[in-house]
């Protein structure tokens, strides 16, 4: 999905985000219809379990996480801005969500998706697994078409 591989790509920061960052993060999860935060899909996001990318000081990407419990979490919500897909934003905020989670003794990460492409990336580059589980939707949130997410699974 990274498409920008042979040029030179922009610097992107990643980092924890600030307060006065909100609107740009609901922003950003607008463009995957994942906004409606305090709704029954995500009741709450708070910006100290998530980390954003940025390029040129302005909020492109945002990757959130909960901790279930000392060995288990499940990330929670993971957009990044249509015009910055291509710089491979995603797979970089990923895969720093994951180390944090390594560091602190995670050992499975769980996340739901309700897009085939996204459950394609998540198996091809992370590794994770499908459970078999799938999980009704309680509200209009992600993609439209599909009212279940699909879940899956990797060992850290």
């Amino acid at each position: 999905m990274c498409y920008l591989r042979s040029m030179v790509k922009p610097v992107v920061e990643i980092r924890r985000p600030r307060g006065d960052e909100w609107e740009r993060i609901l922003d950003v999860l607008k463009t995957a219809n994942f906004h409606r935060i305090g709704g029954t899909e995500m009741p709450e996001f708070p910006l100290s379990d998530c980390f954003v990318a940025l390029v040129g000081g302005r909020v492109i990407g945002v990757a959130g996480y909960r901790i279930l419990d000392e060995t288990t979490a499940k990330t929670t919500l993971l957009a990044v801005d249509p015009a910055n897909r291509s710089l491979c934003v995603g797979t970089d905020l990923h895969r720093t969500r994951m180390d944090f989670l390594r560091q602190r003794g995670v050992r499975t990460l769980y996340t739901n998706t309700d897009d085939d492409r996204v459950v394609n990336w998540y198996i091809r580059h992370f590794g994770y697994r499908k459970t078999g589980d799938l999980i009704p939707k309680t509200e209009p949130f992600g993609r439209a078409d599909r009212d279940h997410w699909i879940n899956l699974r990797v060992d850290l």
